[in-house]
């Protein structure tokens, strides 16, 4: 009887190669967004002294300055629009369209981004407890505590994320990054115009929300562990019998 390594010659040569740089690839990119997040939380520590809080209320102060009519409308839109009910039923939304559009998949990578990009904001207004900045200054209330990072902020360039992601390959795409751009620069502006928020919070979403997606799509990642039979199976030119003891 011929033995394993003779039947199947190219597995270990296929196999081995394959599995590292798989588990390399994933393994470097979660280090590095994960070191982002740990950045960026100790961003947040260093936030709440005296002296990085007194220039972030300088710089509210010179956002709040251009306050009016128009601009304090366009502000309440978006603070409404990604706020913590329309927020949700947006992303929802996104996620049922998907789904029934037949694009299962999709779907599911649209739920891991927005409920990664987005749940990382709350993890983190725990573990950093900033402060709010001052009621006073505030142009909405009932606002819940931990001023870092920011949730708006962060539901919103997950939501941009999600979207661009379905575009891709698409003659959407550009369009769809460019006016997700304009969407969570304006976002960020107007977290501080309001009061809401100061602007290291608004910086540090843009930080956290994109690193926490990219540990979650690394986990979630369908057919990952699929990959090295695949290639193993392309190479051989099997019909699909697994080798013995696979």
């Amino acid at each position: 009887m011929r033995s394993d390594r003779a039947r199947f010659p190219v597995v270990g040569p296929v196999v081995g190669p394959v599995v590292g740089s798989v588990v390399g690839s994933v393994v470097g990119s979660v280090v590095g967004s994960t070191a982002l997040l740990v950045l960026a939380t100790v961003m947040g520590f260093a936030a709440r002294t005296p002296a990085w809080t007194a220039v972030d209320t300088a710089v509210s102060d010179w956002v709040q300055s251009a306050r009016g009519p128009w601009p304090t409308a366009v502000a309440q839109v978006l603070n409404v629009g990604f706020g913590t009910v329309m927020g949700p039923l947006l992303a929802l939304a996104l996620v049922a369209g998907v789904a029934l559009s037949g694009r299962r998949r999709a779907a599911g990578r649209v739920l891991v981004v927005i409920a990664a990009g987005w749940g990382v904001s709350w993890v983190l207004k725990t573990v950093v407890a900033r402060s709010r900045p001052p009621v006073s200054d505030a142009l909405v209330y009932g606002l819940g505590p931990g001023s870092f990072p920011s949730g708006h902020v962060c539901l919103t360039l997950s939501i941009v994320i999600a979207v661009a992601t379905l575009a891709r390959h698409t003659r959407f795409h550009r369009p769809v990054l460019a006016a997700g751009l304009v969407l969570v620069a304006g976002q960020m502006l107007a977290r501080v115009y309001l009061g809401a928020h100061y602007a290291t919070d608004t910086l540090g979403s843009i930080v956290v929300a994109p690193a926490a997606i990219h540990v979650a799509l690394n986990a979630y990642r369908p057919g990952l562990f699929n990959a090295p039979w695949t290639r193993w199976r392309a190479h051989d030119g099997s019909t699909g019998e697994r080798p013995p003891g696979a």
